[in-house]
């Protein structure tokens, strides 16, 4: 029996509430759904716990993991503590374990040491390649600069026995920007709980939206407020649609620092659009599946993406999705979603205006999302992985 150990220690971090953390939780359903399935002699264990001399804890319920109760809210200090202790004791954890494999589904805080760790295979996740792309903004001294930096994130994927990217735009940017071989590289798309996202409504939309003082017709965004993430164009898209009369709002759903809140409401005040954006904070999932069913549009203009969850989620929840052709989101969406240049404002407000206009392309786009959601779902994404696994443990990857 070959032993896969997946890695849900970094929901012990800040990454519980990110995109990263999204990820290991989904991925960790997905096994879970398909655990009855004949899986040719693997066991797959959820390792929760790290210590400095290498203790750990582990579960076998690994799709019910959401965090030990020891870190209800994780913090930076957290966040460090967790990442160290991977770095020098998680090669004593997989050699008493006895682990044939181990999946890091957070690439950062790359383990030391991992020969001394026996025969056992390391998979890690590439989630994308976003700070080598753009150096200049995402690698600060604190990394080491840019070419620093660079070298780092290449190191993350070069000492792994083998590489899972996320999407294919995150594939041909390992091969392009990390210069790995591309037989060390497997594509599994990432999946998101599409039965789960597009279960019948336990409330009505528009009084979850009214709780969170949404009246008017809004455009929904989730996330952080990166550079990437393009605030300008949704800000600029908006002001542009509202310039045609269109009384429309936007919600972003995610809690902000303080600059990157400042930074908004700058924008928007430029913009002369500052009373039509509304920050929500964090919601919870059972809120967020009726808030992008209240939505006019999920709005996800990012420059660069290395998949793009939150489009999957709209189109499983029944919400137009208007995003753009920049790394993977139009390999993604395909044919689901109106997509636009995310420099082009002009193009953005367009594609509101029309959302607003016109019942029978969001009609239109909510069929085509609603049929194209289940090819991301976490079960497909499981299955791929396991078969990842099996090919591992026995060698032939």
């Amino acid at each position: 029996m070959k032993t896969i150990l997946y890695d849900l220690s970094p929901l012990d971090t800040l990454s519980r509430v990110r995109g990263i953390g999204r990820y290991v939780r989904e991925l960790a359903r997905g096994l879970s759904r398909v655990a009855d399935e004949k899986v040719d002699g693997v066991r797959i264990v959820g390792l929760v716990r790290v210590g400095w001399d290498g203790s750990y804890r582990i579960t076998h319920d690994i799709g019910s993991f959401e965090g030990s109760p020891d870190v209800p809210k994780p913090d930076q200090a957290d966040y460090y503590r967790w990442a160290y202790r991977r770095r020098l004791a998680l090669f004593r954890a997989v050699r008493s374990i006895g682990a044939d494999v181990v999946h890091l589904g957070d690439p950062n805080a790359t383990p030391l040491f991992m020969r001394l760790a026996g025969r056992c295979k390391r998979i890690v996740t590439c989630h994308d390649l976003i700070p080598s792309r753009y150096p200049d903004r995402y690698f600060s001294y604190k990394d080491g600069g840019p070419i620093v930096g660079s070298m780092i994130a290449r190191r993350r994927y070069a000492s792994a026995d083998l590489v899972v990217a996320i999407s294919q735009a995150t594939a041909d940017d390992l091969v392009r920007l990390a210069r790995i071989p591309r037989d060390r590289i497997v594509r599994v798309y990432n999946g998101v709980d599409v039965e789960g996202w597009g279960a019948p409504s336990t409330a009505i939309p528009s009084e979850v939206a009214a709780r969170y003082g949404l009246q008017k017709p809004f455009l929904l965004y989730v996330g952080d407020g990166d550079w990437r993430k393009n605030i300008e164009g949704m800000i600029g898209g908006l002001s542009r649609a509202r310039a045609q009369g269109l009384d429309v709002e936007l919600a972003w759903a995610g809690k902000l620092s303080e600059a990157r809140l400042e930074s908004l409401d700058r924008e928007a005040r430029a913009a002369g659009v500052r009373d039509a954006v509304r920050a929500l904070g964090y919601v919870p999932d059972e809120d967020l599946r009726e808030l992008y069913r209240a939505a006019l549009a999920h709005l996800f203009v990012s420059r660069a993406e290395g998949f793009g969850l939150t489009v999957v989620e709209a189109m499983a929840a029944g919400c137009p999705v208007i995003t753009t052709k920049a790394g993977s989101l139009g390999e993604v969406a395909g044919e689901a979603a109106l997509t636009v240049d995310p420099e082009d404002h002009a193009a953005i407000g367009e594609a509101i205006a029309r959302l607003c206009r016109e019942d029978a392309l969001r009609d239109r786009l909510i069929e085509r999302g609603k049929e194209r959601a289940p090819q991301f779902s976490n079960e497909i994404q499981a299955r791929a992985m396991l078969d990842v696994y099996k090919r591992v443990a026995n060698g032939k990857a």
